[in-house]
């Protein structure tokens, strides 16, 4: 097993750069819950933000599904 580095202030400011998708952060061992949670939320708003509709789309239910994961409401 690989261990890679993570820049945990550049990965919770800008997750889109730093996870292939967000359910990566649901079994990401360096964030607490909280800090999961902020990091999806934080990605929600980038994805609503964007003007491609579809991989928005996209990118949002794979935000829901994380946080579902987490035991945590969607939106």
């Amino acid at each position: 097993m690989r261990i890679r580095a993570l820049n945990r202030k550049l990965a919770k400011q800008a997750p889109e750069s730093t996870f292939n998708s967000p359910l990566e952060i649901v079994d990401e061992r360096l964030f607490t819950k909280g800090e999961k949670v902020a990091t999806l939320n934080r990605w929600r708003q980038t994805a609503l933000r964007t003007s491609v509709y579809v991989e928005s789309r996209r990118v949002l239910e794979l935000i829901d599904e994380a946080k579902s994961r987490l035991g945590v409401q969607p939106h």
